[in-house]
C-alpha cells in the first residue's frame, strides 16, 4: 500500500463499531489475561473483516493492542504468583532469540514457501491442541526433559529464535507455539508457562510494533480503534488474570487446547 492510499484511508467511528472493539477486545483479553496467549490470531479477523480496515493498518493496531494486553497480563499474573529466577531467566534468553528471530522472518517473508510451513504448524497445532484437551481425561505422563544449565541456556535461545521466525512469518506473537514448548520440553505447569509466554511475548511485540510505526503504518483512525479495543482488552485482561489462582491446571489445560484448535482453523482461513 502506498503512503497516499494509507493516509486516504478514513473512516467513520460509528456505535457499531465502538460495539466491535468493545465487545471483541474484552473477550480476547479475557483469554489472554486467563491463558497466557497473545490473541493476534483473533483480533486480525475482526480488524480486517469487521472494522474493513487495511492490512497493514489492521496488522500495526493488532501489535499495539497486543503490547497492552500482554502487558497488563503479565503483571496480574506475577502479582498473583510469582514466577521462579530460573523461569525468568528462560524467559529473557527465549526473548532474545524471539526479536532476532521476528526480524529474520520478516526478511524471510515471502522467500519461503509459506504454505508448506503452515501446513506443517496446523498439523502441529492440532495434534498439541488435542493434547491439552486430553491430558486432564487421561492423566497422560510428562514427558518434560531435563537440561544441564548452559545446555537450557542455549535451547531457551534457539526456540525463541525458531519461534520468532514463524511469529514474523506469520504475523503473530508466538504464544499458541510457545506455552505447549514450555509445559511439554521445559515441565512448567501451564500456569507458569503461560506467564513466562506473556514476559517473552512483550520484547517480541514492542519489536514489531516499533518497526511498522517508523515505516508510517498507523495513522490517527488507527490510533482510535487501538486504543479502544485496547482498553477494553486491558479491561479483559486484568479480569482473566484475576482467575488464574483460582482455575484448576486441568481446565486452563483444556481451554488452551481448544484456543490452539481455533488458532488453526483460523490459520486455514487466513486470507
Amino acid at each position: 500500500m502506498t503512503g497516499n492510499a494509507f493516509e486516504s484511508t478514513v473512516q467513520s467511528f460509528d456505535v457499531g463499531k465502538l460495539f466491535v472493539c468493545v465487545f471483541s477486545g474484552f473477550s480476547i483479553g479475557l483469554a489472554s489475561g486467563l491463558l497466557g496467549v497473545g490473541g493476534g490470531e483473533f483480533r486480525i479477523p475482526v480488524l480486517l473483516y469487521l472494522l474493513d480496515l487495511p492490512v497493514l493498518l489492521s496488522i500495526t493496531i493488532n501489535l499495539l493492542i497486543g503490547l497492552l494486553t500482554v502487558s497488563v497480563s503479565f503483571i496480574m499474573r506475577y502479582w498473583a504468583g510469582p514466577i521462579t529466577p530460573n523461569a525468568i531467566n528462560i524467559a529473557l534468553f527465549m526473548s532474545s532469540g524471539s526479536i532476532l528471530g521476528g526480524y529474520i522472518g520478516a526478511h524471510l517473508a515471502g522467500r519461503l514457501n509459506e504454505s508448506l510451513l503452515r501446513k506443517f504448524l496446523i498439523v502441529l497445532l492440532i495434534a498439541v491442541g488435542l493434547r491439552m484437551i486430553f491430558d486432564p481425561l487421561v492423566e497422560l505422563p510428562p514427558s518434560s526433559v531435563s537440561f544441564p544449565y548452559l545446555m537450557e541456556i542455549a535451547f531457551s535461545m534457539l526456540v525463541g529464535l525458531l519461534i520468532g521466525v514463524v511469529s514474523g512469518l506469520l504475523g503473530v506473537a508466538g504464544g499458541e507455539y510457545r506455552i505447549p514448548v514450555l509445559i511439554y520440553l521445559f515441565g512448567f505447569p501451564v500456569k507458569i508457562a503461560g506467564t513466562v509466554s506473556l514476559l517473552v511475548s512483550i520484547p517480541t511485540i514492542l519489536a514489531g510494533f516499533i518497526k511498522h510505526w517508523r515505516i508510517g503504518h498507523l495513522n490517527n483512525y488507527g490510533v482510535a480503534i487501538g486504543l479502544t479495543m485496547g482498553f477494553a482488552s486491558v479491561l479483559g485482561s486484568y479480569v482473566g488474570a484475576s482467575f488464574v489462582t483460582a482455575a484448576s491446571e486441568g481446565l486452563l489445560k483444556m481451554l488452551l487446547g481448544i484456543v490452539l484448535l481455533l488458532a488453526t482453523v483460523r490459520m486455514v482461513t487466513k486470507p
